[in-house]
């Protein structure tokens, strides 16, 4: 893919419109170009609306930008050009900035980045004509469009005698799959990347490097036995352990508190309960009773508790049999795959409570409900591969919540938001709420007259 020239597109006069939400002036830049330096701005009669999107399965900003008016939009004159045309080599950018000036009359910068637009749809809204693009961080591209051999004889051909039988290191594979697209020795993460133990032998067929990726997490197994984390931030991608994850949400040394840079935000849930009863237990109040967190009502708010017969149909206990090739035995991993284990891998202890907190589940002891899943391995790994299933399961079953609140990016997927609640704590589910909260998706919608988030979130812990 050739690499835009983004420098080229720079303007006379500065080309922004202004959204005024939540009292706020925000002052937007979306510029339309091809890689031939054609490009037009958008301005404020053509704009409708902009959408960001993170999901916990995709590493990636996902987006769309809908245009009312397309024709009346600014053309930037770049290279001479007089149109702006749309060719079918797919390379066409968005580049989107936002802005808003601070209390202390201070440029702050909420985004600055370059997407590749996925696609274009026309379209009518209230007998209104309308464009809407969809894009994607740009690195997507490489990973959707190329086509390229690749397989895991590749990793490392130093001293390998064997091709097509050797497996190598789940973690160093998809390392080595992500440079070899993207052309990037750089697009790794090192300070925050763990190759884990997991191992794997696979041959990527003509099919985008997206299948690669899906098949390298299946193996993967992290240093400390538990799921990996794929994320994308400021053009580098991370692998993390999922257990590594949270233990770096908070900790606390002597009398303060440190919180990891994956927590985004901190809300207190408000409530015409004046009968408050307060409590020194260490989630409800964590950061004390003049931190200014952000209000989020009661009646906004959509909680949505563990449905009981998920033991029964989903959270089950997964027993791996192993057939060893080398040693010609099967091997039952009867010890792992159970909440217990998923548990410990997972480690919620780390969060605040420490031992007063447990696994926000309670595990069937009525029925013993068992999924047996047979693997053709020699390798360690296939030990945890029950417990890494159920662990992977646990995000779409555990106590979720979702709200909307004022519009913000960095509420992105992947990251912690903590909650607490302004009310006598006098039920079962209200002692649940306090606490980090792990975020699943973030919808946030830019319009004329709104900018706001749409959070999902779910609870990875509970008191005991």
């Amino acid at each position: 893919m050739t690499t835009p020239a983004t420098n080229s597109i720079v303007s006379k006069q500065e080309q922004y419109f202004t959204v005024t939400a939540n009292g706020t002036s925000y002052r937007i830049t979306v510029i339309l170009f091809n890689n031939k330096g054609e490009a037009r701005a958008l301005g404020q009669n053509s704009f409708q609306a902009l959408t960001f999107e993170t999901s916990y399965t995709t590493p990636f900003l996902l987006g769309s930008l809908t245009v009312v008016n397309e024709s009346s939009m600014d053309l930037l004159n770049i290279n001479g050009s007089s149109v702006t045309n749309t060719y079918g080599h797919g390379e066409e950018f968005i580049k989107i900035k936002i802005t808003y000036l601070s209390n202390k009359q201070k440029t702050i910068t909420l985004l600055d980045k370059l997407f590749i637009t996925k696609n274009k749809m026309d379209t009518v809204q209230q007998n209104q004509k309308q464009v809407v693009y969809y894009f994607v961080d740009i690195v997507y591209s490489h990973l959707q469009n190329k086509r390229l051999e690749w397989c895991t004889d590749m990793v490392n051909t130093r001293g390998q005698q064997h091709y097509g039988k050797t497996k190598v290191n789940a973690g160093q594979a998809l390392k080595h799959l992500l440079k070899h697209f993207t052309t990037d020795d750089s697009i790794i993460d090192e300070s925050d990347w763990d190759d884990g133990i997991g191992k794997l032998y696979y041959t990527l067929p003509p099919c985008p490097a997206l299948h690669a990726i899906n098949e390298i997490l299946n193996s993967y197994v992290s240093s400390d036995n538990s799921a990996g984390i794929l994320t994308y931030y400021n053009g580098k991608f991370q692998l993390k352990s999922l257990k590594r994850h949270i233990n770096t949400v908070f900790k606390k040394d002597n009398a303060s508190i440190q919180v990891g840079r994956q927590v985004t935000g901190a809300f207190k849930i408000q409530t015409l309960d004046r009968q408050r009863e307060f409590s020194n237990k260490q989630p409800i109040d964590l950061f004390g009773k003049s931190f200014e967190y952000i209000p989020l009502d009661l009646n906004s708010i959509n909680f949505t508790d563990i449905q009981p017969d998920v033991t029964l149909n989903r959270l089950i206990k997964n027993e791996v049999i192993q057939f060893s090739t080398d040693q010609k035995k099967f091997t039952i991993h009867s010890d792992q795959g159970t909440l217990k284990q998923v548990s410990h891998n997972t480690n919620v202890q780390s969060l605040p409570g420490g031992d007063d907190t447990i696994l926000n589940i309670d595990e069937n002891k009525t029925f013993n409900i068992k999924k047996r899943i047979f693997k053709l391995s020699d390798e360690e790994s296939t030990t945890h591969y029950g417990t890494i299933n159920l662990q992977k399961q646990l995000l779409n079953t555990l106590t979720s919540a979702s709200f909307s609140t004022g519009g913000n990016i960095d509420f992105s997927a992947n990251k912690f938001l903590y909650m607490t609640i302004d009310l006598s704590l006098k039920n079962k589910f209200a002692h649940k709420i306090p606490g980090f909260w792990y975020i699943k998706n973030n919808l946030t919608t830019i319009t004329k007259q709104q900018f706001s988030s749409v959070i999902e979130c779910v609870k990875l812990d509970k008191p005991k």
